[in-house]
């Protein structure tokens, strides 16, 4: 019946190109690899773009009875990488690397019965809830795909340490009143799953001073097989509040989780009852603005990547930022310090000492300048880092600098990048010219975004003859 629904709202998108949207992008970029003075030139064009039959909402609603039903589905044709997305189909790839198609994505978007304060929608159960995440802590170049299976780096994504462990399976989701409820599971082959979740609406107190909110949610994992039986519960609570008494505002957000896991392997049991939570809590006050999270539990960061440490155990970080721009001094000091406690983290695959990671960043902007100076150590195995890095808008373009550094018990990292870039000589184009940064991040966000998270290609301390890349680039967005 879905896949009827999905083909029908197709066509019907299809041809109404009246809600047809182009977006995507388009460029040349020719990089200039330094290293051992040989110098490789590449023009790697690239073109990415969906077209996209989009409606609001499909209605099927009768003018003598309330309850109607919304459906809304999108169709999305996409030219761009390829790799095997579940609901894509691939129509055309290239013969040498098989990467790039033209492929269709499509989907429901809305399927509810409505009533005048209520209703049921019935494509699945709802995501687990996640109300705290860290302020401090952030992880880079997490790949996520798309529908189609077009990977995307996901740069500089928030952190959180738990959310309760939660499946979405086939279900349903009613709402009322603004309470929201889903339950559902789904059973293939030997694995059962289970879920159910109830989140309230935000309940606002002292005219609008006090805002609180809750959820509470329960899954059920188990595989049968002949010699092993596992099962998984969980059960779940996340809960969050603000405070606002004139100029102060106070806000607390945290999530936690009861979890059992047994495991019976041929008549020997092993069970494990495990209670994990983590908490922030935010304070903003006329030019200060901090934060502190935490976590405390078994699971840590369990997202199984070499790319960071997986804290065991207990986390604890603070950050405050200072904006002296209410004294009129165009300056922000931020402070901050990751693994306050210097709890025990699985790095490369041995648990040892993570170390504690103070951190001081000022940064300057008056007119068309911007700058900024860090300093980051870490206690444990003694690795420092320092950034400074300037910009400066000119009226036709944007040009900017900075120096990298970073040692242990001896200096070894020395890195250098600039850039120029501008979107105002040519009005939708952007062109740019670096040296010494991150090809790809500079390629996708910009030189002042590799100055600023110090992505930098060039390392003089550790190879002197290497003297980074000279990147070139031209990239319409349309």
């Amino acid at each position: 019946m879905k896949k009827g629904i999905i083909v029908l709202l197709i066509a019907v998108l299809a041809s109404s190109f009246a809600f047809a949207t182009l977006s995507g992008s388009a460029g040349v970029r020719f990089d200039a690899d330094l290293t051992d003075k040989v110098f490789i030139t590449s023009n790697p064009a690239s073109l990415d773009f969906s077209f996209t039959f989009t409606s609001d909402e499909i209605k099927i609603d009768s003018s003598e009875d309330e309850i109607h039903v919304e459906v809304a589905a999108s169709a999305k044709f996409i030219l761009g990488k390829y790799k095997g997305g579940i609901y894509g189909v691939r129509i055309l790839a290239d013969a040498d690397t098989s990467d790039r198609g033209i492929g269709i994505v499509a989907s429901i978007d809305t399927a509810k019965i409505v009533g005048k304060n209520w209703y049921v929608s019935v494509l699945g159960t709802q995501s687990a809830y996640d109300y705290a995440k860290a302020a401090v802590l952030q992880y880079n170049d997490r790949t996520k795909s798309d529908d189609f299976g077009n990977d995307y780096e996901d740069d500089d994504w928030q952190a959180s340490t738990y959310k309760p462990g939660y499946a979405n399976v086939p279900g349903v989701t009613v709402g009322y009143a603004d309470f929201t409820v889903s339950a559902g599971f789904d059973y293939i082959d030997d694995l059962f799953i289970a879920s159910a979740s109830v989140e309230t609406p935000e309940f606002a107190f002292s005219d609008d001073a006090v805002k609180v909110q809750a959820a509470v949610e329960a899954n059920r994992l188990a595989v049968d097989g002949k010699a092993v039986k596992v099962a998984y519960n969980v059960l779940g609570a996340s809960a969050k509040a603000t405070v606002a008494v004139q100029d102060i505002t106070i806000g607390v957000a945290t999530d936690m989780g009861l979890e059992k896991i047994g495991a019976e392997i041929e008549g020997a049991k092993d069970e494990d009852t495990e209670f994990n939570i983590d908490a922030r809590v935010d304070f903003k006050y006329n030019f200060v603005d901090a934060s502190i999270y935490t976590y405390a539990g078994k699971e840590g960061l369990a997202y199984g990547t070499p790319l960071y440490n997986a804290y065991k155990d207990f986390y604890l970080e603070a950050k405050a930022a200072f904006d002296l721009n209410a004294f009129e001094l165009p300056l922000k000091v931020t402070v901050s310090a990751k693994n306050i406690t210097n709890s025990e983290a699985f790095i490369g695959g041995v648990i040892k000492k993570a170390g504690i990671v103070p951190k001081v960043k000022v940064e300057f902007a008056k007119d068309a300048i911007t700058a900024a100076a860090s300093f980051e150590i870490n206690t444990e195995d003694k690795g420092w880092n320092t950034l400074v890095y300037g910009t400066y808008a000119f009226e036709k373009f944007t040009a900017g600098a900075g120096i990298y550094v970073a040692g242990a018990t001896e200096l070894q990292n020395v890195k250098f990048g600039a850039f120029a870039e501008s979107d105002k000589l040519v009005k939708g184009a952007t062109f740019g010219l670096s040296y010494g940064l991150d090809n790809n991040n500079t390629y996708k966000k910009g030189g002042t975004n590799s100055l600023d998270n110090a992505k930098f290609s060039s390392d003089f301390k550790a190879d002197p003859v290497d003297a980074g890349d000279v990147l070139a680039y031209c990239k319409i967005a349309f």
